[in-house]
């Protein structure tokens, strides 16, 4: 039923591509090309070849062809991140301030939300070859370890309306291109240069330490962090498990534990861990209450922010990590070359971005 049309031309079986001159032996148009790349992030590279087969009614690619499509296009946007980001960086010497204090209670405040998370995903393995010896030409290859493929993500609130997904551009080798420190530091210029006043900026983040020197390298000065409520309640509760007794004291402790840190009560939950909690597990009770000493001034009341109807965890970069990489390349029984993931991943960016067409 869906059959290629055929034509006769001078006795000669032929087709409507064959006619127009396009989809010729080697050449691949650029729709073709962007059909792919866009396909790519919704379904496999043999899907897609697939895909091109049905709707050409010939095998025009194959998927490591597809792939090749896939790394070409996201080199060819990382070149124009890398001038864009230079060029703004060049032009903009100086900081943008931002307030070390801003009220995050306050309903009437403004505020510019920034967040930012990673995602990782399986790399692929690597094999190398010893050396063969003279005496013996069959060593077998020893196996690398493999290496997790990480990519992160900034979501950066817009001066207009909305949010931009921020990825670091890539070379030939799937490394980073710049750095997102300089992608995200251009994007803030490029946003809110023209303000006269320093910005109420506001992260809201996982605690890991590499965000917090990514972003005083961004700012050269500390800004407001605020510990996404998400993961201080799984991490409550993932030690909690180790550390308490039984399930009975696990329940308890993680009450009066949330209840407190809910109302950014701090040091009542650490006096608490300290005195009323005996621990099964010493080393995982230490490390809880350490966690909760270090993140001590980013545990803010979440129940007070929440009713001003201000954010409170980092759902949204959680969702979006999820989108640019998770959904495409966390499935079951898949690896990645860096290359491969993080091109993947960047064009999903500027889909997400509404720039696909640009």
């Amino acid at each position: 039923m869906f059959s290629l049309q055929k034509y006769q031309v001078d006795a000669q079986e032929t087709s409507y591509f064959a006619l127009t001159n396009q989809l010729r032996e080697g050449y691949i148009s650029p729709r073709l090309k962007e059909l792919c790349s866009y396909y790519s992030n919704r379904m496999s590279y043999e899907e897609v070849a697939l895909l091109v087969e049905r709707t050409s009614g010939e095998r025009l690619l194959s998927d490591q062809k597809i792939g090749k499509i896939v790394s070409a296009k996201a080199l060819e946007i990382s070149q124009d991140i890398y001038k864009s980001t230079r060029k703004t960086l060049v032009e903009n010497d100086d900081v943008l301030p931002v307030n070390s204090i801003v009220d995050i209670y306050n309903s009437q405040e403004q505020e510019i939300l920034l967040f930012d998370d990673g995602i990782q995903v399986k790399g692929q393995k690597a094999e190398r070859k010893k050396e063969q010896s003279q005496e013996n030409n069959s060593q077998k290859p020893l196996k690398k370890k493999i290496s997790a493929i990480t990519t992160d993500i900034v979501i950066l609130q817009k001066a207009t309306i909305g949010f931009e997904y921020i990825a670091a551009p890539i070379n030939t080798k799937g490394q980073d291109l710049l750095s997102l420190a300089s992608v995200v530091k251009a994007k803030v210029i490029q946003e809110y240069g023209s303000t006269n006043f320093p910005l109420n900026l506001v992260a809201i983040t996982d605690g890991a330490r590499t965000i917090r020197h990514r972003l005083f390298t961004i700012f050269e000065t500390a800004v407001v962090v605020v510990l996404d409520w998400y993961h201080l309640c799984k991490k409550l509760r993932d030690l909690m498990s180790i550390i308490a007794s039984n399930k009975l004291e696990k329940a308890k402790h993680l009450k009066f534990l949330l209840s407190q840190v809910w109302q950014g009560n701090t040091a009542i939950a650490l006096d608490y861990l300290k005195h009323q909690v005996q621990a099964k597990n010493l080393d995982k009770w230490q490390e809880l209450i350490a966690y909760l000493e270090k993140h001590q001034h980013e545990i803010i009341n979440y129940k007070r922010r929440s009713q001003s109807g201000k954010t409170i965890g980092s759902g949204r970069v959680e969702k979006g990590v999820d989108l640019t990489v998770g959904q495409r390349q966390k499935n079951k029984g898949m690896s990645w070359s860096r290359l491969g993931s993080r091109a993947l991943s960047l064009l999903k960016v500027v889909e997400l971005n509404g720039q696909w067409q640009q």
